[in-house]
């Protein structure tokens, strides 16, 4: 699967964002959206998941229909729902887990003392790992993350960064992010 992007461009109240950006995002081919804050990295990640849409340019899914196109986001909020605990979060992505599968999953980056707690009731750092772990476990065609290092400090990111180029598997991956990390096997996008 491929997905191309072709002359994106968006601009909010007259101020350009995106400028004619041109890539190709392939399964199996990692890629990084590096930039400094606020020069369109979520935009383009909106746009690519048909969440927002360009004001000039398009995307293409080649291999497969854009309606047809599973996605697995991490977005920069937290996406859990809070009632429930972390193995409860991930199985709601997939029911076809078992919960000592989604346990193992999880201990991989979580102690294992949070697992049964409610996410209400875990630092921003832990949800941000269950998300994560969701993402990765959810069977889909693009594994989308924007900024998923955030909260985390510099041993858990590198764990996470672990975690997840461990479970692409033949996916399209796309993050943005600020650090480093993901460089050492994803193809960066600066812009």
């Amino acid at each position: 699967m491929k997905i191309v992007l072709n002359g994106i461009s968006k601009s909010y109240d007259g101020k350009v964002v995106l400028d004619s950006i041109n890539d190709e995002l392939v399964s199996g081919s990692p890629v990084v959206i590096e930039g400094e804050s606020g020069i369109g990295k979520t935009t383009l990640i909106r746009i690519i998941e048909g969440l927002e849409t360009p004001d000039k340019g398009d995307v293409v899914y080649e291999g497969m229909p854009h309606d047809k196109c599973r996605f697995a986001p991490v977005f920069q909020e937290t996406r859990l729902i809070e009632s429930l605990n972390a193995i409860d979060n991930v199985k709601l992505a997939n029911r076809s887990l078992s919960a000592a599968k989604i346990e193992e999953e999880l201990s991989l980056l979580i102690p294992a003392e949070e697992l049964h707690k409610k996410v209400r009731d875990l630092s921003g750092g832990t949800a941000r790992r269950v998300e994560i772990v969701r993402a990765c476990l959810n069977p889909s065609d693009v594994l989308i993350m924007d900024e998923p290092l955030t909260g985390l400090d510099d041993e858990n990111a590198a764990r996470v960064v672990s975690y997840i180029k461990d479970h692409i598997g033949e996916r399209i991956f796309i993050a943005t992010s600020h650090s480093g990390l993901f460089e050492s096997f994803c193809e960066v996008l600066s812009l």
